[in-house]
């Protein structure tokens, strides 16, 4: 349910939820293999608008449905190849990180 005052961050929470993609899957996956090989097509479209429409929408507050701004990115100290990346309201002070998993270059020195 998209409450009032939160429209961009409850609509990225229910794309980016999962069992709607599942859903969309198996539809698509029903469709072509039982039906037509034709309805790729508009599934393959589908699944890029969801995709895309989070990535437009961004990251945002879920007390002022601001856009958080990335104020920092840190190695963390457990995994080489993590990084800690920092997000935070400009509005209310919010703030939420994010490991991202990435290459660390040759043998994690990069």
């Amino acid at each position: 349910m998209i409450r009032s005052g939160h429209f961009f961050y409850d609509l990225r929470e229910l794309l980016s939820h999962p069992l709607l993609l599942t859903v969309i899957v198996l539809a698509a996956g029903f469709l072509i293999l039982f039906v037509s090989f034709q309805f790729i097509y508009p599934f393959a479209l589908l699944i890029m608008f969801v995709l895309a429409a989070r990535g437009l929408i961004g990251r945002r507050c879920p007390k002022c449905d601001r856009p958080l701004k990335e104020i920092g990115a840190e190695r963390d100290p457990e995994d080489v190849f993590v990084m800690v990346v920092t997000w935070r309201c400009p509005r209310d002070g919010y703030e939420e990180k994010e490991k991202v998993k990435g290459s660390g270059g040759l043998f994690g020195t990069g």
